[in-house]
This record gives C-alpha cells, structure tokens and sequence, in this order.
C-alpha cells in the first residue's frame, strides 16, 4: 500500500503542475515543470575465469564463470522531475526503473531502500528568510569529498552491490531527511540534519546469502556462505555430533559410557590416534568420511561445508583451514551439546523513525583556507552479527564450560548448554542476529589553495573522522578451540580514527592529478598471545576478510592506503573525459579502474570502464581478483 501511494503521488505531480498551468501563459513562465531523464543500457563480463567468494555451494562444487561470461546487463530508465510549487519552494523528483538480466536473485530489479529504488529522490527546497535554506524529502547528502572511499560521507547508507566501482552518487542510498542551513554571514555557514536511520547493503549479509553474487566479502562469507559460513556449518556440524551420540550409545567408546561423559577425549586426540575406534581408520580419515563420503549407516552425512579439510594428510591444527582443526580442543562431550544443532538468521533493528541528528559547522580562515567541524550522532548504517544460543521458545541459553584436569593429552574443557544436546534429547538453534549500533561521529575537513613557482596552484585538503562505540570482531582463539562459538568469535566495541591528506594538481593545462594518503586505526585493538598453539589467544579480526580458509585473519591496529587518481578531458570539444583511480593497500591488495566517457551527441553518450584487483588475495581488494570486469554503457538523454 505504502509503495503504491508513493508511485501515485509521483506521477501525479506533472499531471498537477501542468493542469493548473494550462490556460495561464503568465503562471506557466514563472511556474515551470520540466520532465527529463535518461535510457541507459550497461553491459558488463569478467576478465578471467574461476569461482567468485560464495558462488560455490559445497566443497565439491566446481562452478565458476570463465573469462568473458556476462556479468551485467543492466537496461535502465530514470526520470527527473523539477518544478516550483509556490514562490520560493521548488520540487524534486527521480524514479528509476532498472533490470539487470545477470544478476542473482534480489538484485535484479526494484528494491527499497537501495541504488535500485524506485524512487530515489523526492524532496522540496524552499527559502525561509534571507538566511535560513530548508530541504525537505528523499535526498543524499555528501559532506565529505575523499576519492574512491567514505569518511565523512556518512549520512547516507551505501550499497555495496559492486563494491566501490558505482560513483558515490549512485551507491548511496538516499532516505528520508530534513536539512536546514543557516547562514550566519557570508562566510559561516551551520547545518542542521534529522534523518532516516537505514543499513548499508552488503552483498551476502543476510538470510539467502547471496550466492553468486560476484562482491561478497570473504568475512560476510564465514557467516552466511554455504561452505565456509558458519550458518551453513552448524547444522551439518550438529547432524555428525549425532552420529557420535549414536556411536556412543551403542557401545563404540565403552559400555555405558554415553557422549557427554566423554570429557577426557579431545578433537585433536581423536583425529591424530591412527585407529580410535578399533575399524583400523585413523580418527582424520574417519572425520573426513563422516563429513563427505561414509553413508548414513555408517554416521556420515554426506556434507557440503568446510567441516574438515581431507584426512590424516592434510590434518593440521597449527595451520588450521576447517572448522574440525579450528575446534581441535573440543571434547567430545561437548559435541553432545551440538547434537541437532540448527541455526536461523534474524534481524533485530531499532523503529525506523529512530533519527540520526547531525550538525555542520563551515566557515573559511583567510582568503583560501576553508574548513568544517562535523558531528553525527546516529545509528552506523554498517550492520554487525551477535550471535547466541537459543532455545525451542526463544529463550537464551547460556554456556557453561567446566574444566578437567585430567584429559588424555592435558587438561580439557567441556562446553554445555544446559537442558539441551543429545543428553537433554533436545536440539539448540544457533542465532545470527544482525543489529545496528548508536555511534557518535565527530569530523573535521579542510581545503586550501597556495602557489608555488614549480607546480603551480597546488590543492591540499583532508578530512578527519573519530567514531566512538563501532562494532568490530574479536576472535578469540582459546574459546572457539574448546567448542564456545558465542564466546569464540564476538563483535566488541572500538573507537576509531580515520583520517585522509590528499593534493589536487593540474597539469598541462586540464590534466587533474589526485593523490592520497589514507589511515583507519583501531584505538581499541586486540592482540593477546595464547598459551596452547595456533588455537589460542584472542585478537581483532579482519572484519572484511577473516575466513576459515586464512586463519580467521587477524586485522591490523594501522591500515594504510594510498590513492592516485588522473583525470583529463579530450576531444575537439572536450566531449569526452577518462579517469583512472588506483588504490593500493599496505598489505598488498590493489583495485584499478580505468573509464571513458564520450559524448557522440549532445544526446547520446557512451562509457567504458575496466576493473581490476589483484594482489594478497586475504586483503580487502585482492579478494575480488576474480571479480574483476570490463563494462561498457550507452545513454539517451531526453
């Protein structure tokens, strides 16, 4: 109902405007609409074969997309409407309607509150005084300038569907605000904002998972993928527990001795004992039947998640790449409280007439130092997991970990959920309840222009951004070693300082060079060194990248990057423009787009662009190696 009284109102407002226009040359002059837009077609393929992160769905799937395979084929239609309603308040509209023919499932066509909204922007302008300017609606609003990354651009959510290619224009999801500047003299400007709290869209965080959505990063991917995401692993990880519950109750580990009782017997010492079970199979190999080979008869399942990679030769806790060697100091009595363990996805988010309030303030030193202070107090629009055990009425179970000293190869620790496991003969749902925080934001940002004899005028400007209260994970290695997934693998709060000091360039005479220097540091990094091997100790994850098959990576206190960026217009009449973005992060990840535009008409424009990652495939841009694309674009403009 609500979509349908939006798109009424919308294309009832030409309908309005001219009708009470019609009859009155004087009014129409002064009371203008104009209806324009544009029919845009843009065509996309990969550069090089192979699987995206989460395309595949089991560890036996060997799909991929080879070299040339389309990507997009996206044909677009967007209207803009502008008129004035009454002096001094004028009307903005834009209405998109999109369908891309390859892409996944939920990213097709139409979908609210992302860069394929139907209708992105709606809002009014008008003047109240001589100083005071108000917007009202449907809009975005920039207040940082960085290229190719966000820092104080914030207000508005981002859609993340082709990572960083889109133009900050198109990748920011507009929603609803009110705007109001003050201008206190001629050079002070004080800005007010009250807006829609919204997420961020990032491909894959969610319930479906997204698979073969070519942008999901491999941290969403340890969450929701359907190999190595933890919401796909449990059940499966559940479905053998029982299968050791069965074994158990019918004599396997001694007569009467049940799986719970099991409290002296590790992952670790099962796997590395060459015949625990009297079957000559070493306990690796037995884990590795169970996961993918053995029938149901036998106890396997006949898995498709990451439970353990191979048998005896390729068991490895200190390098560890699979959920079973990452779990290596469980005891088996602790598998009986995984025993039917399911797993659900939910989203717990506050009302979404829950504001954010922002306030700018701008003014200018001098004749060519200009600067703003920022502050925004609102809900981070990047979404964060808590994860918890749950019972059959919801209700939360608490583990409760007991310690034995006397474990076959040193002390153990047990984790039970009390009232449920194979014991209790009732299964446990393991949570993943996607929720957003209350930050503070509070930013600043300067440009200035000065001469020099060598280079001409030379542009300096940055932008500084410390948020208080973000979510990052903590992993810690110890509790996930002994089976506490909750206690394991935690979002915790840190501050962070992010800061950007670029300089803008001009050479012969329309040649634009921009250069970066950009660093985010984590104020309350984790790093404590564990006391038994590879699994343990506690430390910040890699929010972007930790994944089963990198060590659940360990992030960085100080992350670098640095930009360079070339622009440059050509053609008799300037008619065209190319651009060329490079990033490289300090860790060895690097992303390149190279694009052209040329209008062969006033109306008819073409595009082409080329990206490229490559580099340490654990970094944020080289993980998309494979997602690297060529696409090409035709616009009408009417």
């Amino acid at each position: 109902m609500k979509k349908t009284m939006t798109l009424s109102l919308f294309c009832l407002f030409p309908a309005l405007a001219w009708d009470a226009n019609a009859g009155d040359t004087d009014n129409a002059q002064s009371s203008k609409w104009e209806l324009s837009g544009y029919i845009k077609n843009e065509t996309g393929m990969f550069q090089k074969g192979g699987p995206v992160i989460g395309e595949r769905t089991s560890v036996s799937d060997t799909r991929e997309h080879n070299g040339g395979d389309l990507s997009k084929f996206e044909n677009s239609l967007v209207l803009y409407l502008n008129g004035e309603l009454f002096p001094n308040a004028k009307l903005h509209a834009q209405f998109n309607g999109v369908y891309d023919s390859e892409a996944i499932d939920g990213y097709k066509e139409h979908k609210n509150h992302s860069q394929q909204d139907a209708l992105r922007e709606l809002y009014i302008d008008s003047k109240v005084g001589n100083n005071f300017d108000l917007r009202l609606g449907k809009q975005q609003l920039v207040w940082g300038t960085a290229d190719g990354i966000k820092l104080l651009d914030i207000i508005n959510p981002t859609d993340w569907r082709e990572f960083n290619q889109n133009t900050m224009d198109e990748s920011r999801i507009t929603v609803w605000m009110a705007k109001g500047d003050l201008n206190l003299t001629p050079k002070d400007n004080l800005q007010f904002v009250v807006s829609q709290r919204h997420e961020s869209r990032i491909p894959g965080l969610n319930a479906d998972g997204d698979s073969g959505q070519p942008f999901i990063m491999k941290g969403v991917d340890s969450i929701t993928g359907p190999v190595n995401g933890f919401k796909s692993i449990v059940p499966e990880m559940g479905a053998i527990s029982r299968s050791f519950f069965n074994f158990a109750a019918g004599g396997a580990f001694g007569a009467g001795v049940t799986l719970n009782q099991i409290t002296n017997m590790t992952v670790n010492d099962f796997a590395s004992n060459p015949n625990p079970m009297g079957n000559g199979v070493t306990g690796a190999n037995m884990l590795n039947g169970m996961a993918y080979t053995y029938p149901a008869a036998q106890g396997g399942i006949s898995g498709k998640t990451n439970l353990v990679d191979g048998g005896t030769a390729n068991w490895n806790v200190n390098n560890p790449n699979s959920v079973f060697e990452y779990m290596s100091n469980a005891t088996f009595a602790t598998f009986d409280a995984f025993v039917g363990a399911k797993t659900a996805y939910v989203r717990d988010y506050p009302d979404e007439i829950a504001p954010n309030l922002g306030l700018r303030y701008k003014s200018t030193l001098g004749r060519d130092f200009n600067y703003s202070l920022n502050y925004l107090w609102h809900y981070d629009p990047n979404p964060y997991i808590e994860m918890s055990w749950k019972g059959d009425n919801g209700e939360t179970l608490t583990p409760v970990t007991t310690v034995n000293p006397a474990g076959l190869s040193g002390p153990t620790t047990t984790v039970t959920l009390p009232g449920y496991g194979g014991a209790a003969g009732k299964a446990p749902t393991l949570t993943f309840t996607e929720k957003l925080n209350r930050i503070h934001s509070m930013g600043a940002a300067f440009d200035t222009t000065f001469d020099t004899a060598a280079l001409g005028p030379v542009v300096g400007r940055g932008e500084f951004l410390y948020q208080k209260g973000t979510k990052t994970p903590v992993i810690d290695r110890t509790k996930l070693g002994y089976g506490d997934l909750v206690g394991g693998m935690k979002m915790e709060e840190a501050d962070q300082f992010k800061y950007v000091l670029g300089t803008d360039l001009t050479f012969f005479t329309n040649l634009m060079v921009n250069m970066q220097f950009i660093q985010f540091i984590n104020l309350d990094y984790v790093d404590e060194a564990g006391t038994n091997g590879a699994n343990s100790g506690r430390y910040t994850g890699d929010q972007a990248t930790l994944s089963l098959t990198n060590g659940l990576r360990k992030g960085a206190k100080y992350r670098e990057f640095v930009s360079l960026f070339f622009s440059k217009p050509f053609g008799a009449e300037q008619q065209g423009r190319v651009n060329n973005i490079t990033i490289a992060e300090e860790s060895g990840g690097y992303w390149n787009r190279f694009d052209v535009e040329y209008g062969f008409t006033n109306a008819v424009i073409g595009t082409a662009e080329v990206n490229n990652y490559w580099g340490n495939e654990d970094t944020m841009f080289g993980q998309f190696k494979n997602s690297s694309n060529i696409q090409v674009g035709l616009k009408y403009l009417f």
